[in-house]
């Protein structure tokens, strides 16, 4: 045999001896032997079934596991409600917003190989924040609200990006002028690449002086593209290279490629519109964007969360170092961060918002972490993360019973009240 047969012989029998690593990840074990009531298990799977019989929801994917084996794999209801396909357990969810703590683990990375700070400003690798202002509103001469542009006070950090106090926003707000600005100039046109995005997004001022407030806004994104400069890759390569691959992750991707798209769940009909709830394309592999985007399974986000349960490490692969982890899910907020009132209405936006104040959690790098008991609404432990996705996705990591909730939906009308339905049920199904 020569060198070149000899290299292609070696390089598959490591492929076949990594997949079957990887497949051995997260083994099955009966409920009770990991201290699950498999009656109360049940009871949550009922609950969700008599949900998708309602037509509430077309289906779901719910994955319970706790001391590093798979209790409970569900899949309920239809993967696609229009033609009755069934919901399986690999069926392939888009997951928005739970693309933000991968993205953040990627950073994390760079920051461990001396390549990135979290006091770094994030004009050092993206020169167009340079010359960034502050949009502030204010009365002008006819009592009519006008942006008038301010310096801002700190510049805008990698940490401010990880914990979403850049000051950046999405554009929710109708009536705020910052806001408009993003509307009109287009930001997310989804023929832009993530440089074009994020250049544009720059050339916008800020709608609050970084480091003050907690806006859930575009802050990833940015740190997104900054991954991409300092790597030299683009982000879908990078990420793949330092997350997925690793965790054997394999059936998640930005977009979805043709060979997946009989596996992606579909949302409702929108009685509203006459159109699906969700109307994002996934026929092809897309670009990433940092904070959203990518498509993922049950199976696969868990082992991200068990990576991280497992401070860094998961199947003999260090993925972050213990002090990465311990940095990453501490309560980073200022002790005097404002939190809008869009997301202090009575609507149950307070069960995910980081209010210490009022809910007794703060914001991580990448998501929630809960920060006191007794204060929050729903059941926890002081240390839990969690975070959701806005299509209908979410998700806990508890340490300190070693337990992860995922529970995978696409329908984001009813994202708050799943979110609360898999902490209550499922924090229930506890027996020791």
């Amino acid at each position: 045999m020569n060198c070149k047969n000899y290299l292609i012989a070696l390089l598959s029998l490591q492929s076949f001896f990594y997949a079957f690593a990887n497949a051995q990840v997260l083994p099955n074990a009966s409920p009770n032997m990991v201290g699950i009531s498999a009656e109360k298990a049940s009871q949550l799977k009922n609950e969700i079934n008599s949900r998708v019989t309602k037509g509430e929801l077309p289906g779901a994917v719910l994955m319970v596991v706790r001391n590093q084996k798979i209790a409970i794999h569900e899949a309920i209801g239809f993967r696609d409600v229009a033609d009755k396909s069934p919901m399986q357990k690999d069926s392939i969810f888009r997951i928005a917003s739970m693309t933000k703590p991968i993205t953040t683990a990627a950073a994390l990375q760079l920051m461990e190989q001396g390549r990135l700070s979290l006091e770094d400003p994030v004009a050092k690798f993206l020169p167009e924040f340079s010359n960034v202002k502050v949009g502030v509103e204010k009365l002008n001469d006819k009592g009519n609200k006008e942006l008038v542009l301010e310096a801002p006070l700190k510049k805008m950090t990698i940490q401010d990006l990880m914990r979403h106090t850049s000051g950046l926003t999405f554009g929710w707000e109708e009536n705020a002028l910052v806001d408009q600005l993003y509307k009109e100039n287009k930001l997310f046109n989804a023929d832009l690449t993530l440089e074009e995005q994020i250049k544009k997004l720059a050339a916008l001022p800020l709608k609050y002086q970084p480091g003050t407030t907690w806006e859930y806004g575009m802050s990833t994104e940015v740190l997104g593209r900054i991954l991409e400069v300092v790597s030299g890759k683009p982000l879908d390569v990078f990420l793949d290279e330092t997350i997925l691959t690793p965790l054997g992750m394999t059936d998640t991707q930005f977009g979805a490629s043709e060979a997946k798209l009989s596996r992606m769940a579909e949302s409702q009909i929108d009685p509203k519109t006459g159109r699906r709830f969700i109307t994002i394309a996934t026929g092809k592999k897309s670009r990433g964007y940092g904070g959203g985007g990518l498509t993922s399974t049950a199976m696969d986000y868990a082992k991200f969360c068990q990576m991280i349960l497992n401070n860094g490490e998961l199947n003999g692969r260090t993925i972050l170092s213990r002090k990465s982890v311990e940095l990453m899910t501490a309560n980073h907020l200022p002790s005097n961060v404002v939190v809008p009132n869009m997301y202090l209405q009575d609507d149950g936006w307070g069960a995910i918002t980081p209010i210490p104040n009022s809910f007794g959690t703060g914001f991580g790098l990448g998501f929630s972490v809960r920060l006191e008991s007794g204060k929050h609404p729903l059941p926890g432990s002081v240390g839990d993360l969690f975070w959701l996705g806005g299509l209908g996705t979410s998700f806990v990591i508890d340490p300190k019973e070693k337990l992860i909730l995922i529970l995978l939906t696409q329908q984001p009308n009813l994202l708050i009240e799943h979110h609360r339905l898999l902490r209550q049920m499922g924090y229930s199904m506890l027996i020791n």
